[in-house]
């Protein structure tokens, strides 16, 4: 970096480039500079400049057979390199006497093969530095940038803006992350395949990354670095403010190698590094999955105050699994007092587990059920709970109709009485008049505890009122009026689909909004889970239910990993 300027200078031309120029940009559909310029036309907001040899328009754009042939007025902030390595000197050379600020090497050929590429990848370096250019790669797939929504990939991958940040040393592996995110619900702020990282290094972006207050979590696949102490440095400054989780492979030998062969990276003692980005405040996690489900958690939970977790299962195998993934990532499953066992005894029949994991024992009140974990949350020694199982309730009312044609009668009724009971004005989108949705609610509660038969009217009625008073929630109010108002147009219009049940689409986001509700409430984590496996996308409201007990044990010792840090402070 330049002596002088803050990390938000240096890189500012990279992550807000005006103009951008793709050398190699090409018509030839087999080529990655077909692919790569397609990319970035996919919303970029500035001006693009294809720069090739040969083609005189590219997919309709003049295009241009040297960078330095682009109009003097007309300047250039980034060029995008998808040429052969051997001739991205001299055409560095030309961005440099154009005053090109930023690059992306996409060409591989450096480092990674050994001392001939790194004399070539050294020779690169040393001309962008007369600029003063900055660039990504070599060897990489490209990067993301949100502000002017920059796609400059070497083929178009699917993304959205949103608190995430992540650098990644493999380009597969970074493209994997970005994509899963997308089919969670996760928005990226930046993405950067980093590449063999012959300039900028993994701890300039994350510090880059730590500065833009958009970005909440930091996220880095790592396979090597080239200063150790460096990177640690940078990293304890920003994990003070914003989490920083990072996956490094290199636990075995048979890693290691290919780590060398793959970026050029030096891989280094995957002890040591545990240890330091430990110390660092840096997160470790050991796989790409958990890159994920932990920055869901930092993004939608709070910071436990401790490591005692409650766990609601609605059987007692679960509950078994669960408390056994818990303790050993080191999480205490709390006893629970006499005053909180007596408390359940109230509600709960005698069979119940009577401790934590609290285990009705397959009693079909299911308002009882619903009313633990206020009663959990409220005491001071449970810092989190975890509720196994709990976004497949929503879905029981379409699984009994299934089972009866009486009962699939019923809720076709109902949800066609649903649909008219909606003012026309507001199915054309407006939301100021809610007094619709009070009935709605109610009719959709009545419904699904009818399902049990268990359930006295009052406390029927009196769930159905609490899950009212979300609706004037700030947090969750609006999603849930969106989308009663998206599912009750569908009906209107008869376009849902034969797998689309619309009981369901009503309930779920009502429960969803009660699991908000609790943590907004008691300033405490609340995991759920699905079974089986299951996995889900993050809802409007920013809820996410994790498909295991396992996973979701993990992101809570995550998170306090992450609050002992802090505490050390």
């Amino acid at each position: 970096m330049t002596k002088g300027q803050s990390i938000l200078e240096e890189l500012e031309p990279l992550f807000n480039p005006k103009s951008v120029a793709v050398v190699g940009a090409t018509n030839q559909w087999n080529k990655w500079g077909f692919s790569t310029f397609v990319s970035l036309l996919d919303g970029f907001r500035g001006k693009i400049y294809p720069v090739n040899n040969k083609e005189d328009v590219v997919l309709g754009h003049k295009a241009y057979r040297r960078v330095i042939e682009i109009p003097p007025e007309e300047p250039v902030d980034l060029a995008v390199f998808v040429i052969p390595a051997a001739s991205i000197p001299g055409v560095m050379e030309d961005c440099i006497q154009k005053g090109v600020r930023a690059a992306v090497i996409i060409s591989a050929g450096f480092a990674e093969i050994g001392a001939e590429g790194r004399k070539l990848q050294d020779r690169v370096l040393g001309i962008a530095r007369q600029g003063p250019l900055h660039f990504i790669g070599p060897n990489c797939m490209g990067f993301w940038s949100a502000p002017p929504h920059l796609k400059s990939f070497m083929f178009p991958l699917p993304v959205r803006p949103g608190p995430l940040a992540l650098v990644s040393q493999g380009g597969n592996v970074g493209g994997a992350v970005l994509q899963a995110g997308y089919l969670r619900g996760l928005g990226f702020q930046f993405y950067v395949s980093c590449g063999c990282t012959a300039d900028i290094q993994v701890e300039d972006y994350i510090e880059y990354f730590s500065s833009v207050p958009e970005v909440k979590v930091i996220l880095a696949y790592i396979e090597g670095l080239n200063d150790g102490q460096r990177f640690i440095e940078k990293v304890r400054r920003v994990t003070a403010q914003k989490p920083v989780i990072a996956l490094k492979p290199g636990k075995t030998e048979a890693a290691t190698k290919a780590i060398t062969s793959h970026s050029g990276a030096l891989s280094g003692s995957s002890e040591i590094f545990d240890s330091a980005i430990r110390k660092a405040g840096g997160i470790r996690v050991d796989s790409a999955e958990e890159l994920l489900d932990v920055a869901t958690a930092f993004i939608t939970q709070p910071l436990p105050q401790g490591r005692n977790v409650a766990i609601i299962t609605p059987g007692g195998s679960y509950g078994v699994i669960s408390a056994d993934a818990c303790a050993s990532l080191g999480l205490n499953v709390v006893p629970l007092s006499q005053d909180t066992l007596a408390e359940f005894n109230r509600i709960f029949p005698p069979r119940w587990s009577r401790g934590n994991p609290v285990d009705p024992a397959g009693d079909r009140n299911f308002i009882a059920y619903l009313q633990a974990p206020d009663l959990l949350l409220k005491l001071p020694e449970v810092d989190s709970m975890i509720f196994m199982g709990f976004d497949s309730f929503s879905r029981f009312a379409s699984v009994f109709a299934t089972l009866s044609q009486d009962l699939s009668q019923v809720f076709k009724k109902l949800t066609q009485s649903l649909s008219q009971m909606v003012p026309e004005g507001t199915l054309r989108g407006s939301l100021d008049d809610d007094s619709w949705m009070n009935g709605l609610i109610q009719a959709v509660v009545r419904q699904f505890f009818s399902l049990f038969g268990t359930s006295e009217p009052t406390e029927v009625q009196a769930f159905a009122e609490k899950l009212i008073s979300l609706l004037r929630s700030g947090k969750t109010g609006p999603h849930l009026k969106r989308k009663f108002v998206e599912v009750l147009r569908s009906l209107k219009k008869d376009s849902l689909t034969e797998t689309e049940d619309p009981f369901t689409q009503l309930f779920s986001p009502m429960l969803q909004a009660l699991v908000l509700n609790w943590t907004e409430t008691y300033r405490k984590p609340v995991v759920t889970t699905t079974f089986m496996g299951n996995t889900t996308s993050m809802t409007d409201m920013g809820y996410y239910a994790y498909p295991s007990a396992e996973r979701a044990a993990l992101v809570l010792a995550k998170l306090v990993e992450y609050r002992e840090f802090l505490d050390r402070l």
